[in-house]
């Protein structure tokens, strides 16, 4: 059993990285959360011997490289495939969902203004790494 788990959140909204932290910390104050701010960032955090995140949260629409397009390449990886991938999206259209998941994501959390909803999402797929 881990003593903290490590959140890794790639997401170019500073407001949604701030709030994907406070639900965080509410839900789970024993898990760390790290950010990067678009896909590329990710793949150079990634890239880090003494980075091994235990699971992650990709935004879907981000610059340079968005997040389907980041999860593709993540799962390119040997090394990073044992790694549970969430998208963090605004959007739960079921087409994205289906092309999320066939590139290799573990499911989608839709941003909603109602936190509680996301908290506990949160809160039920990372407690299972504990």
């Amino acid at each position: 059993m881990p003593e903290k788990v490590t959140v890794f959140l790639i997401d170019d909204d500073i407001d949604d990285q701030e709030i994907f932290s406070i639900m965080l910390e509410d839900a789970l104050p024993e898990a760390e959360c790290v950010f990067a701010k678009d896909g590329i960032q990710a793949l150079e955090k990634l890239q880090q011997p003494a980075f091994a995140p235990d699971v992650i949260f990709i935004d879907i629409n981000m610059p340079k490289m968005n997040g389907m397009e980041f999860l593709a390449e993540m799962k390119k990886r040997p090394s990073l495939l044992h790694i549970p991938a969430f998208m963090y999206s605004t959007s739960d259209e079921k087409a994205i969902v289906e092309q999320c998941k066939s590139l290799g994501a573990s499911g989608l959390i839709k941003k909603h203004a109602n936190t509680d909803e996301v908290k506990k999402e949160i809160k039920k797929i990372v407690s299972t790494l504990i």
